[in-house]
């Protein structure tokens, strides 16, 4: 996940954490009680499937080695990769074995706040994205494609264009990915494209806890595109048990 610290589009919504979705929750958290922390390893797995088109699908699994220790006012969590596996089409069968041998070391140690939202992962800050920014990144990407004579055709590529910029690598971490903030984020943002057609990204964010315990059960990341009546979706999955 190089560590966090690449740019993506949707999933920078989410490690932002959003003023009306996560803050509130952290506020309730730093009043009260220390959280607890896992008394030793877990297993963090991430399951990604994006959609390629054609009902093609790629499916990338990580597993790593993870445990938390408290550091100063917050938490510090540290990991190793135990697992990768990539499923994908015939003709991506390269791409899936180099997919498979990437080292995602880089993305350790996750620096937590007191309230248990990400700040920091690989030695960097998960910086917000600025969406509206992105946006209009994703519009001028568009504007620039050759058009097609064939509408279909051009309404498939833009398709492709919005989704491969909204869905990007998730590589921000969701801001209260080890801690759900039990308030489910959903975001909807219009974008425009050549020739007056009108795209959509549509971002969905939901976690649940452990109960009892306060630390992820599992989530699953959404980002939905879409344009004149067509869609593509990108979908992630996290859970965290003990090893």
């Amino acid at each position: 996940m190089a560590g966090s610290t690449r740019r993506t589009l949707l999933a920078g919504i989410v490690a932002a954490g959003t003023a009306g979705g996560l803050a509130l929750p952290a506020m309730l958290r730093a009043a009260g009680a220390p959280l607890r922390l896992p008394a030793g390893p877990m297993r963090l797995e991430r399951v990604l499937v994006r959609e390629l088109g054609g009902g093609a699908t790629i499916t990338v699994r990580r597993g790593w080695e993870v445990r938390f220790e408290r550091q100063a006012r917050g938490i510090i969590v540290t990991g190793r990769q135990i697992s990768a596996s990539v499923d994908a089409p015939p003709s991506l069968a390269d791409l899936a074995r180099i997919e498979e041998q990437r080292g995602t070391q880089a993305m350790f140690p996750i620096m937590l706040s007191d309230t248990g939202l990400v700040l920091a992962a690989g030695g960097g800050p998960a910086a917000a994205i600025d969406m509206a920014a992105a946006l209009r990144a994703a519009e001028q990407m568009i504007a620039k494609r050759p058009q097609s004579e064939e509408r279909r055709e051009n309404l498939r590529r833009y398709l492709a264009e919005i989704h491969r910029a909204g869905s990007g690598e998730f590589d921000s971490l969701p801001a209260d990915l080890f801690y759900p903030a039990g308030t489910p984020l959903r975001r909807v943002e219009a974008v425009a494209l050549p020739g007056g057609l009108a795209g959509e990204f549509e971002l969905v964010w939901d976690a649940r806890a452990v109960p009892g315990e306060g630390w992820l059960a599992s989530g699953e990341r959404l980002v939905i595109t879409r344009i004149e009546g067509l869609e593509r979706r990108s979908r992630e999955g996290w859970t965290l048990a003990p090893l």
